[in-house]
């Protein structure tokens, strides 16, 4: 086992970390997040902190859901329950405040994103031609060159060195008569399947203070704290055209914490019409986050070796984000909704200490070749046919935060022993949900479905296809409220 301090974040952890769910109340959700201009949610002060301003009562919202997604692998669960939500606004009427009507203050907690997820897939498109070895003998035979191994050579490079492949491809010895070292190669692959679970989640906490003037103005600022605890394993499986099995699992595991600010302003531009917007921004978040990965390596059900990193610190910070919604509404007994939020990527960055080290240099401008801007569109609709009775329905298309041709690349030196990656494409999210109020008590339950489609590559090689995999799960949740 070789344990060293050294890095292992690149773009496709970059995207994840800052990408989000659309989770909070079960309204919330209903309404598919589209609260930025109408408010009147606790979950809005996580997006438009100006929404909580909206409030003239005191409310207070707890709420559990179910997360069902593809069947488990690796021993985890493909569903879990979860706390997504559990938020208080408390509303003070301003007396004698002039044009100032309310002043506001809330703590709200969202899993703002749940990382759970399996998949089980073949590699397709191998044709006996591919297989993972070519990419891991490339690094080897440069780690080799330049006496300085990375975990995924230095832990491969026995396999080869046992006699199981050498350079002119027949098995047998990686030096000649003369003791001229022949260099590394892989074989072929006939097969391969490839087994993921991911678990996990971030947590985010606002806290709020927002004002109401006139009942046309809101303005809002919340403070986001955030909790990250992100696992991933997998496991890889090559049958070779030789018949020679080959065995690889990884796991990675990232921990911490980060904090970011985000201000809202909502606006009724006319006076008797019930027509609203809203704009709101927010910060990077700024994170200290942990890391510390391993692997281990088997051929032919023999085990050749294990490694793993020492827990290592940096600083990540995710993009800004842009918003602008709209809202309108028809008496008490209709709403809707719209919003558009945007963020770029590709400026993403990691740091150390404040610094980049050259690897961070590296990874740096992988964000920015690999990544792109994200735009979120969120629609939402609220009917209640009665005064105790909602119905809701929304929409979310979450676009690609990845470019065409985008790749993971490991270096030979590098800590990382995952060769696979997968581009994902857009998300849509599609949901529906119920209200009812009985005096001060309300009970709203919501059905989330998303959908989303990817190429997944099981290692870096510019001639294979992708396999297409997808990434659906469903959520049903349920949020107890009281107003007050």
């Amino acid at each position: 086992m070789m344990t060293g301090v050294i890095t292992a974040q690149d773009s496709y952890d970059a995207a994840n970390l800052a990408t989000k769910d659309l989770n909070g109340t079960a309204r919330y959700v209903g309404m598919g997040g589209a609260l930025g201009a109408l408010g009147g949610d606790v979950s809005v002060m996580g997006t438009n902190p100006a929404g909580a301003a909206m409030f003239r009562k005191t409310d207070a919202a707890l709420t559990f859901s179910g997360v069902f997604g593809p069947k488990g692998v690796l021993g985890h669960d493909g569903s879990r329950m979860s706390l997504d939500n559990a938020g208080i606004v408390v509303s003070l009427p301003v007396e004698d405040g002039g044009n100032l009507q309310y002043v506001n203050f809330g703590v709200n907690y969202t899993k703002s994103r749940n990382f759970l997820g399996n998949l089980n897939t073949p590699v397709e498109n191998l044709n006996g031609t591919f297989s993972q070895t070519f990419q891991i003998a490339g690094l080897a035979n440069t780690a080799y060159d330049n006496d300085k191994f990375g975990m995924l050579a230095d832990m491969s490079s026995p396999l080869y060195e046992n006699g199981v492949r050498t350079k002119d491809g027949i098995v047998g010895e990686t030096e000649d008569a003369d003791g001229n070292f022949l260099g590394y190669a892989g074989l072929p692959a006939a097969a391969a399947n490839y087994q993921r679970s991911t678990y996990g989640s971030t947590s985010q906490v606002d806290m709020n203070v927002s004002f109401n003037v006139l009942d046309k103005y809101f303005f809002g600022a919340s403070v986001g704290l955030y909790d990250v605890n992100y696992n991933r394993e997998s496991f890889y499986q090559e049958l070779g055209t030789d018949g020679i099995t080959y065995d690889f699992s990884n796991w990675y595991n990232t921990d911490g914490s980060g904090i970011d600010f985000k201000l809202g302003f909502i606006c009724r531009p006319i006076d008797d019409s019930p027509f609203r917007f809203g704009l709101n921004v927010s910060t990077p978040v700024w994170y200290r986050l942990e890391d510390v990965n391993g692997s281990m390596l088997y051929i032919n059900d023999n085990y050749i070796d294990n490694q793993s990193t020492d827990p290592y610190q940096y600083n990540y910070r995710t993009p800004w984000k842009f918003g602008a919604s709209l809202g309108y509404t028809v008496g008490n007994y209709f709403a809707v909704g719209a919003e558009y939020e945007y963020q770029d990527l590709s400026t993403a960055k990691y740091t150390e200490n404040g610094h980049e080290t050259a690897y961070m240099i590296t990874q740096n401008k992988f964000i920015e070749d690999n990544l792109q801007g994200q735009s979120t569109l969120k629609l939402g609709m609220e009917v209640k046919p009665s005064s105790a009775f909602s119905i809701r329905c929304g929409y979310n298309y979450v676009s690609s935060p990845f470019k065409n041709n985008a790749y993971r690349i490991i270096a030979f030196d590098s800590p990382f022993t995952e060769t696979d990656f997968t581009n994902w494409k857009a998300t849509n999210r599609f949901t529906v949900g119920l209200g009812y109020r009985y005096k001060g008590g309300y009970v709203d339950v919501a059905y989330q479905y998303s959908a989303q489609k990817g190429d997944f590559y099981a290692f870096d090689e510019v001639d294979l296809k992708p396999t297409e995999i997808e990434n659906n799960r469903s959520q049903l949740m349920c949020t107890f409220g009281f107003r007050f």
